[in-house]
């Protein structure tokens, strides 16, 4: 299920893109890197997208391996973004787990990957491929 959160933000410094925003009784710090204009006092906005893609796969695996009684040990997503040959924004991730998966369990948490609730929003627009390590 999909729970939106409000997400007040406001700019702290209005040269650069150095942000503020709370989300529930959370502060998060916001910004772009030296590269690009940015002081580099936070993660870039891609940044957060790439976090929320991540910590949703492995939230919701986690839910699904208790579920299913596969013992995954710790999961780790990776999230890479790059641009396909078209120019079209791909999401590259990488899951691994601690511990040793049959097949048929590396397949039941995949088809489960495919369908996390941050995956749906992105997907809607992007494409996102995983592959399990």
């Amino acid at each position: 299920m999909i729970t939106p959160h409000l997400s007040l933000v406001r700019a702290v410094n209005t040269e650069n893109f150095y942000t503020m925003s709370k989300v529930r009784q959370f502060t998060l710090a916001a910004d772009e890197s030296i590269r690009v204009g940015g002081t580099d006092l936070g993660p870039s906005p891609f940044d957060f997208l790439n976090v929320s893609l991540a910590s949703c796969t492995a939230m919701y695996l986690r839910s699904k391996s208790r579920h299913y009684k596969i013992d995954t040990g710790e999961i780790v997503v990776k999230i890479k973004m790059i641009k396909n040959e078209s120019a079209e924004i791909v999401f590259e991730r990488t899951i691994t787990f601690e511990n040793e998966l049959n097949q048929a369990q590396k397949l039941t948490l995949l088809d489960e990957a495919a369908i996390t609730p941050v995956t749906k929003i992105v997907a809607n627009s992007h494409q996102i491929t995983t592959k399990i390590t």
